[in-house]
């Protein structure tokens, strides 16, 4: 296992490594649709065909099955059914504290202060939530369980401020306030259509057209509410709560690289793992150095867009 917080030029390395790299032997809002979707995994992603599109490509975004299959799917391989086991852990944060943002929020915002007053989210016993945590290097496709990723807002707040999603996934935002609406908008996405999110209503639903980052924002003048958003092009990857739990579910089962990436302070950690039938346990320890990362200076938020092409894409 390793650790280490670096640059913008380290990060793309960190998200081809860590989050949004297949294995090459692979192969692999306008507006709302009217389409129904299963309810979400939420954290987790397991194996099960969609038949919507070829070869059991998942597609829950206005874009043709081909383009979708293309990235996630090139050889048109049939997705996974041998033998897989469930990657689960707890990630934890060492060393210094997480300093205070420069934020300030209003009385009604109680749970914006809990998600975004400090710089990352520290649980009890050191456990750190919004951490992506992917599993890769296998040989197989394995599709994602649902067409959506879900997300809510309340208090001011995203339920998480890390997103993951394999492509061809859309995301929803629900608002289950009881009286603050949002207008949530893809950062970084090619079309921004201008979406309310009316308590209780329906949910927005956002189209990334292409892997990459991207952010989710608030258009209303809420400049803190945001949430880092990772569209990769495999489905095994989760995020972990303010618990630091995780659970990957439907991983094939031999080698595999497990990486954690916490998007705030760009902290990584991986272990190479054997999946076997079953739960395989996988704890990683990130370690903050404020002393060390004021070096550099305070953080700055790399502008969203979706990442070259040499950064998402299958490597030899």
């Amino acid at each position: 296992m390793r650790t280490n917080c670096s640059s913008r030029a380290r990060q793309a390395a960190i998200l081809a490594a860590a989050a949004l790299v297949v294995s090459a032997c692979q192969g692999g809002n306008k507006k709302q649709d009217s389409s129904t979707s299963p309810p979400a995994s939420g954290s987790s992603a397991a194996a099960a065909p969609s038949g919507s599109a070829p070869t059991g490509v998942v597609v829950g975004i206005p874009a043709p099955p081909e383009k979708v299959a293309k990235e996630v799917n090139p050889n048109g391989v049939e997705p996974y059914s041998g033998p897989s086991g469930t990657i689960k852990g707890v990630i934890r944060i060492k060393g210094d504290p997480p300093p205070a943002t420069d934020f300030s929020f209003a009385s009604g915002c109680a749970e914006a202060a809990a998600m975004y007053g400090k710089w990352f989210r520290v649980g009890q016993d050191g456990t750190v939530a919004d951490v992506l945590v992917a599993a890769t290097g296998y040989d197989a496709y394995v599709p994602p369980r649902d067409e959506a990723v879900k997300v809510t807002l309340r208090g001011c707040a995203l339920s998480t401020r890390t997103v993951a999603a394999a492509f061809g996934q859309r995301i929803e935002v629900s608002n289950i306030d009881k009286t603050e609406s949002y207008m949530p908008y893809l950062d970084g996405a090619k079309f921004r259509a201008v979406l309310v999110a009316i308590p209780g209503g329906d949910p927005v639903k956002l189209y990334p057209q292409e892997p990459g980052h991207y952010m989710i924002r608030d258009q209303l003048p809420k400049p803190f509410l945001s949430a880092d958003v990772y569209v990769v092009k495999f489905a095994t990857h989760a995020v972990t709560g303010l618990d630091g739990m995780y659970e990957i579910k439907g991983v094939p089962v031999g080698k595999v690289r497990v990486n954690a990436l916490l998007p705030a302070l760009d902290l990584t950690a991986e272990q190479m793992i054997e999946v076997k039938p079953g739960d395989n346990v996988v704890d990683l320890t990130l370690e903050f150095d404020r002393a060390k990362f004021d070096e550099v200076g305070r953080r700055k938020k790399i502008q969203p867009k979706p990442l070259p092409a040499d950064d998402i894409g299958p490597k030899g």
